[in-house]
């Protein structure tokens, strides 16, 4: 885990992030807050969007979110020469981007999960 992000042990989010992921988890979307935000990661990641604005508070544990180091391994392939807190932030940029997109999708009611990120 150290490669990809160094020694950070948390991931941040904006507060909108965390009232989204709150909203998704309330209505059912998702079980809980964790499953919304690797989703919206990997739809970040999947389409190469980032959403960057917004000053961003601790979220949770790096191992909780990426139990399995998938994310990480991910991170390191397509970011492979930018420094681990760096390319934590940009996993978080994605993330917050996909959180949105989902929220998006939810409201407009054409959220699919069979064809997200296509």
């Amino acid at each position: 885990m150290s490669i990809a992000f160094g020694d950070f042990r948390t991931i941040p989010i904006t507060e909108d992030g965390r009232k989204i992921l709150n909203q998704l988890v309330t209505k059912n979307i998702f079980n809980d807050m964790r499953h919304g935000w690797q989703l919206g990661a990997a739809l970040g990641i999947s389409t190469g969007e980032v959403h960057k604005t917004g000053s961003r508070g601790t979220f949770q544990n790096v191992n909780s979110l990426d139990p399995e180091g998938i994310f990480a391994a991910i991170m390191v392939g397509l970011y492979p020469e930018i420094d681990p807190k760096d390319r934590r932030d940009k996993l978080v940029d994605h993330a917050e981007w996909g959180i949105r997109e989902i929220q998006r999708k939810e409201k407009n009611g054409t959220l699919d999960f069979e064809t997200l990120g296509k």
